[in-house]
């Protein structure tokens, strides 16, 4: 678990109602971090600000839509305001689908990168200059999709892949400011990511795609997390089935490729 080493610094968590989110949010506020927290479902999210046990600190909790800018530039004000700049920002939000290339409507694929991607950037544009005044960090919640492509999920594929391209840039270009840039990439967390995952058509699938695979605890990401935004580390695998794919992308993609394409019949 972290240790006070977060004790009076200031973080916004994208992505904070449930899943990784929350329990990124619960283990910053036992360390004594003052938190802003943000989701798009308001009762959720109002729990996990609730349940954040904070002993020092203070936890802020703003509901909205990511894929709005609007939205965005309040949420970015707000966080100024409130916590009076930013040590940490988390990249979190996330919405996952599950859906062959041919029957995914293309406004679904934009919704994903909106939330995926896009968001992400947007945030880190409008907070950079208090990350640079504190010399702070940028946690990234990726993938195991953001170093492979996977089949029925390309759009996801697409927008993690996105994030590794912007962010790994982006580290370069803050090497002289101080501000550390880490990448996080879980397999299977047990969230409701893939329940929530959205079918071609847009609707919601309502089932975990991943039931019976053995999954790590949001608990236990959120601890690795926040160790290596801390060590200010570029990047994290995390789970047995990420650290193999990594493997076997770079020393046998065709084998790979087989496995993948058996897993998804």
């Amino acid at each position: 678990m972290p240790t006070p080493r977060w004790n009076d610094h200031r973080v916004l968590i994208t992505g904070a109602s449930s899943g990784i989110g929350a329990a990124i949010a619960q283990q910053l506020a036992g360390a004594g971090a003052t938190l802003m927290l943000t989701g798009r479902n308001e009762p959720r999210l109002t729990a996990v600000a609730q349940s954040c046990d904070s002993p020092n600190g203070r936890v802020t909790a703003l509901a909205g839509d990511l894929t709005d800018p609007a939205f965005r530039t309040r949420l970015a004000e707000e966080t100024r305001r409130t916590l009076g700049g930013i040590d940490l920002l988390v990249n979190n939000a996330g919405i996952s689908m599950n859906a062959s290339f041919e029957t995914l409507d293309p406004d679904v694929l934009r919704i994903i990168c909106e939330v995926n991607f896009f968001a992400a950037v947007d945030l880190t544009r409008l907070l950079l200059d208090a990350l640079t005044e504190s010399s702070g960090r940028i946690l990234v919640m990726s993938s195991l999709t953001g170093l492979v492509g996977t089949p029925t999920r390309t759009a996801y594929s697409a927008s993690k892949h996105a994030l590794h391209g912007f962010f790994n840039a982006l580290r370069v270009e803050l090497r002289r400011s101080g501000v550390g840039v880490t990448l996080v990439c879980p397999g299977y967390v047990e969230t409701p990511i893939r329940t929530r995952a959205l079918l071609g058509d847009g609707a919601i699938q309502g089932r975990d795609h991943a039931e019976g695979h053995r999954m790590l605890s949001a608990d236990r990401v959120a601890a690795a997390s926040l160790n290596a935004a801390w060590r200010r580390r570029r990047l994290l695998l995390l789970g047995r089935e990420t650290r193999l794919a990594r493997i076997l992308s770079l020393l046998a993609p065709g084998l790979l490729e087989m496995i993948l394409d058996r897993a998804t019949r």
